[in-house]
C-alpha cells in the first residue's frame, strides 16, 4: 500500500516497502486552503498515507469525484514507452475486494545521520521513533478493476481509509476531499482543513520473482501546501510554505491459498513495504548533492491482509 524522476533516485529498484518519491523544479500554487473553521487535527505523515496501498500519498483537492480522465486506453502503453513504466501496478485476481489490514512499523533508519534530516521533518521522523514504532495500526483496503479489467489499487478509497484512521472523531467525508481517477492514476490530490496535499508518481515498476509474490516500486512527488508534511495543525497553523517532498515505496507481497488462510485464521496476503523519503534541491543544493542516492529516513513496515469479512 500506499509509490520516480530526476531529484530522487534516477533508477527503479524492484523489491521492498510502501512507497515514495521523485522530482519538481517549481513550487506549487495549486491547492488554495479551504476557507472558514475546521476542526484541528493532528495529520498524518505521508508515510502513513501512503501505507493505503498508494505510493500516491493522500492528496488535495476540492470534494467531489474526478472528471473522467482524458487519457485514452493507448496512452497506457507512451507512458510506458517513455520509461515510466507500467501505467499503474497490476495485482493477481485474488487481490480483488476489499481487505483489512494490520501494519507495524518495525524500523526507521536516518541513513544520512541525525543531522541529515531536513529541519521541515525532524518532527515527523521524532515522533515516528517516539510513538509508532512497534504499533499496530488497523485499516482497510481495496483493489478494484480499472477500465481494462485488471485489479489494481483503489487509491481513493485506501487514502480515505487511512485518513478515518488517523483523524478519529472527525465529522467529515474524506473520500469526498479526494480526486483521483482510476484510469488516470498517477495523480491524487487531496484537500483538509489547513493542509492540501497533490501527488504524482514518476515512475515504477513491478516484478512476479514467483507465482505467489510481487514486488513493487513507486516514486513519488509530493506537493503539500498550507503547513508541513508530517507535522500537526496544531504545531504548525494553516498557510506554510509549499514544500516538496521526494519517496519511493518498495513492497514484497507474498500470499496463500484463501482456503488454507481460514483454516488456520492467519492472513491470505503479507509484505514487507520499506518507504524511503529522499532530499531535493529544496533542502538546500548542497545538502541535496552529498547526499546521493541516499534517504535521509527509511520506514519498514510489516503488513498483514484479511478479506473483510462483508467484501
Amino acid at each position: 500500500m500506499a509509490t520516480l524522476t530526476s531529484t530522487s533516485p534516477s533508477t527503479v529498484s524492484v523489491r521492498s516497502h510502501q512507497q515514495r518519491p521523485c522530482s519538481f523544479r517549481q513550487r506549487s500554487t495549486a491547492g488554495a486552503h479551504e476557507s472558514g473553521p475546521g476542526p484541528s487535527l493532528p495529520r498524518p505523515g505521508r508515510r502513513e498515507l501512503l501505507l493505503g496501498g498508494s505510493a500516491l500519498l493522500a492528496a488535495v483537492a476540492a470534494g467531489g469525484p474526478a472528471d473522467a480522465s482524458k487519457l485514452p486506453p493507448w496512452a497506457d502503453g507512451a507512458w510506458e514507452a517513455i520509461g515510466g513504466g507500467p501505467s499503474d501496478l497490476v495485482f493477481p485476481d485474488e487481490f480483488l475486494g476489499v481487505w483489512d489490514v494490520v501494519s507495524v512499523l518495525v524500523r526507521l533508519d536516518t541513513p544520512l545521520g541525525a543531522e541529515g534530516v531536513p529541519p521541515a521533518a525532524q518532527a515527523s521522523v521524532r515522533r515516528a521513533q517516539a510513538q509508532d514504532l512497534d504499533k499496530k495500526t488497523a485499516y482497510q483496503v481495496s483493489f478494484v478493476r480499472n477500465r481494462t479489467g485488471k485489479v489494481v489499487y483503489d487509491r481513493r478509497f485506501n487514502t480515505a481509509s487511512m485518513l478515518s484512521m488517523y483523524y478519529t472523531g472527525a465529522d467529515m467525508s474524506f473520500q469526498e476531499r479526494i480526486v483521483w481517477d482510476i484510469n488516470d492514476p498517477n495523480i491524487l490530490s487531496l484537500r483538509m482543513p489547513g493542509m492540501s496535499v497533490r501527488t504524482r508518481v514518476t515512475r515504477r515498476s513491478e516484478e512476479f520473482p514467483a507465482d505467489d509474490r510481487i514486488e513493487t516500486s513507486e516514486f513519488v512527488e509530493s506537493i503539500y501546501d498550507g503547513g508541513q508534511p508530517g507535522g500537526s495543525l496544531e504545531d504548525e497553523g494553516e498557510g506554510g510554505p509549499s514544500r516538496l517532498k521526494a519517496s519511493q515505496c518498495y513492497t514484497k507481497y507474498k500470499w496463500r491459498d484463501p482456503k488454507v488462510a481460514a483454516a488456520d485464521g492467519g492472513p491470505t496476503i503479507i509484505a514487507t513495504q520499506v518507504v524511503s523519503d529522499f532530499l531535493t534541491p529544496y533542502d538546500g543544493e548542497k545538502a541535496y548533492i552529498m547526499a546521493g542516492n541516499k534517504p535521509y529516513a527509511q520506514y519498514t513496515y510489516r503488513i498483514a491482509f484479511k478479506r473483510h469479512e462483508s467484501a
